[in-house]
């Protein structure tokens, strides 16, 4: 089956994303054990380390979800989905993907909403007084590319079903 370009920009972009999330991951590892190490043996942590791992969680977190989807890495009960015929399969993997889309979208704008809110509240970090909107931006941009990545996956499960 060819894969259509919507289909490659999704995973690859997805993959990107993927990469900054691993990123994000290793740089949090290696603050969290600086910090340790800087606090147990000469009495002086990095300053704003908690800061700066919470924010990396966020991007951990939502940079991860779209992969994550694409590779069905999420949790999946199928113990009742697997007794219905193939035709209610397809039903109920439509209705929970455009659910899931939905949702998503829902996301996207509050995360938007929000970061307005505490860009104009000038929400910052305890420590470092880093702002938080643009985790909030990039949130946004992760869930989207999720809303996408639920649609090639969609798209994938029906076009699979024509065939």
């Amino acid at each position: 089956m060819q894969v259509s370009f919507f289909e490659k920009a999704v995973t690859g972009f997805s993959s990107l994303f993927n990469m900054v999330a691993s990123a994000s991951l290793v740089v949090m590892m290696l603050l969290t054990c600086a910090d340790v190490f800087m606090r147990y043996l000469f009495n002086n942590p990095i300053t704003g380390a908690y800061d700066l791992v919470s924010l990396m969680g966020a991007v951990l977190v939502s940079f991860a979800m779209p992969y994550t989807m694409l590779k069905k890495g999420h949790v999946a009960v199928e113990i009742l989905i697997q007794s219905l015929s193939r035709r209610k399969q397809l039903i109920v993997e439509t209705f929970t993907h455009l659910l899931g889309i939905s949702l998503f979208l829902l996301l996207v704008r509050q995360a938007i909403l929000l970061s307005w809110d505490m860009k104009a509240a000038g929400e910052v970090t305890p420590t470092l007084l880093l702002p938080f909107y643009p985790i909030l931006y990039c949130m946004a941009v992760c869930f989207s590319l999720l809303c996408f990545a639920i649609l090639a996956n969609l798209l994938h499960i029906w076009t699979k079903r024509a065939s």
